[in-house]
């Protein structure tokens, strides 16, 4: 049983590892997504976020901007990164719960 106790444990620790990774990767990454406003039959792009409970529009640019797909290729990465972070996440939770029951 103790062989099996290590193997869990070192998941744990690597689980933990790899989202501490995830968590640092994603702050790299801006928050929020993209919206699209039409106005005068042109079309703009807002970096929309939250601050304070508040929903904040940072102008990117306008339709085909080099800031519009720069930030859309950001949030793109960020989203994978929160995706994994998730699965890692649901990983540690079952690793965590066979510990339980073996301690």
């Amino acid at each position: 049983m103790s062989v099996v106790m290590d193997v869990l444990l070192e998941e744990s620790n690597r689980l933990s590892s790899l989202i501490e990774l995830y968590d640092k990767k994603i702050s790299e990454f801006p928050k929020g997504s993209i919206s699209k406003k039409v106005r005068n039959g042109h079309i703009y792009y807002y970096l929309a976020y939250h601050d304070n409970e508040k929903v904040k529009f940072d102008y990117l640019g306008k339709e085909g901007s080099k800031k519009v797909e720069e930030y859309s290729m950001k949030i793109l990465k960020r989203r994978k990164f929160e995706e994994k972070r998730k699965k890692s996440k649901a990983n540690l939770d079952e690793v965590k719960k066979f510990l339980r029951v073996a301690g």
